[in-house]
């Protein structure tokens, strides 16, 4: 009787202890899953923004001034060079001032033809002494030639007759009747298909 005792005595301890080793264990588990990690918090940058210099503003904050852009180079215009005036020729001496005053000037072409006629290119009605078909001035390989047409007077070169085709030159005198003439230089015109000598 005492041993069946005994041995129930020693079971009870044996599943005591059993029961006091799951406890402890089962404790220790569940105080590790309480412990809680450290939250972790939002990431902070600390942004240093330059300080306003001048001595009404010390101390604020002023944005950071943008980059310059690149310096560029502007070209200066080049002043353009004058238009030279065509060659022409002005009116000196008239023989009736009030129809063809001094000073009156006529562009010339690559063919300019003077006399009495309408249908010329510089017209002479009132001069009684310039022919109908009086003088000539053309362009040859860019240079001003002047030709008599076979006038009843003639036509004079800075007070010479004009015999044959004359090289002009700036501030020369033609002289066709009474009217002079004052040849002008400038950049010769255009010079036309060469003209046969029906044309002229």
């Amino acid at each position: 009787m005492t041993g069946d005792i005994l041995w129930l005595v020693g079971r009870y301890a044996f599943l005591g202890l059993l029961y006091l080793f799951v406890l402890l264990v089962l404790r220790a588990l569940v105080a590790e899953m309480h412990v809680e990690a450290p939250a972790a918090g939002p990431v902070r940058h600390t942004v240093v923004l330059p300080r306003v210099a001048d001595a009404g503003h010390t101390g604020e904050l002023a944005p950071a001034a943008p980059p310059e852009a690149p310096a560029v180079a502007v070209a200066e215009p080049r002043p353009s060079a004058p238009t030279p005036l065509p060659p022409r020729l002005i009116v000196v001496e008239s023989a009736d001032p009030a129809e063809l005053p001094t000073g009156t000037t006529f562009t010339l072409t690559a063919v300019t033809t003077i006399g009495r006629g309408t249908h010329n290119s510089i017209s002479l009605p009132s001069d009684k002494y310039a022919s109908t078909n009086h003088a000539l001035v053309f362009v040859r390989e860019g240079a001003l030639y002047l030709r008599d047409r076979g006038s009843t007077n003639g036509t004079l070169l800075n007070g010479k007759r004009a015999e044959g085709e004359i090289l002009l030159h700036d501030g020369d005198r033609l002289s066709v009747g009474t009217t002079v003439l004052r040849y002008s230089a400038g950049r010769a015109p255009e010079a036309p298909a060469p003209a046969t000598a029906a044309d002229v």
